[in-house]
C-alpha cells in the first residue's frame, strides 16, 4: 500500500512540459489540453513521463542524477524513442526538482517495465484519454 503522504507528494506534483509549441503543465488526473493538441500518432499507445533522479524516493547529488540521466536518454535515443523535456516540481518547495522526460508511444506494461528499470516508485502515464495518472510500481 503506498502511503497517504507519499501519494499525496505524487498527485500535487506539477509536471512541467518543454514541448516544441511551448511549455504546459500535466496534473494527475485532469484531462491535458495542450497534450490531446498533438497529432494522434504520437499518443497512439500513451505517453509517459519518466525520470532517472532520485530513485525509490532517496535523494541523490546533482552529479548522480545527471549521469542517471545522461544514460537514460542515450537508452531511449538507441530504441528510437523520443520525446519532450520535463521538470517534476514539488508546490511545497520541499522536494528538489526533478528532471525527466514524457516519452509519446509507449504502452502502460512498456511504461511501468522502464518506471521499474529506473528504480522509481512511479511513472507518470497517460492514454489516449490524455488524463495522466500514476502508474505505481
Amino acid at each position: 500500500m503506498i502511503p497517504a503522504r507519499l501519494r499525496h507528494a505524487f498527485e500535487s506534483t506539477q509536471y512541467r512540459i518543454q514541448s516544441p509549441a511551448g511549455p504546459f503543465v500535466l496534473h494527475v488526473g485532469r484531462r491535458c489540453p495542450a497534450l490531446a493538441r498533438w497529432p494522434r500518432h504520437l499518443s497512439q499507445a500513451g505517453s509517459v513521463l519518466v525520470t532517472a533522479w532520485n530513485p525509490a524516493g532517496r535523494r541523490r547529488s546533482l552529479a548522480v542524477n545527471r549521469a542517471a540521466e545522461k544514460r537514460l536518454l542515450q537508452r531511449l535515443q538507441a530504441w528510437g524513442l523520443k520525446g519532450w523535456l520535463a521538470v517534476a516540481q514539488d508546490p511545497s518547495g520541499l522536494w528538489p526538482d526533478e528532471r525527466g522526460i514524457l516519452i509519446f508511444g509507449v504502452p502502460e506494461p512498456l511504461a511501468a517495465d522502464l518506471g521499474r528499470a529506473l528504480g522509481q516508485r512511479a511513472v507518470v502515464f497517460a492514454g489516449t484519454d490524455c488524463v495522466p495518472r500514476l502508474l505505481w510500481l
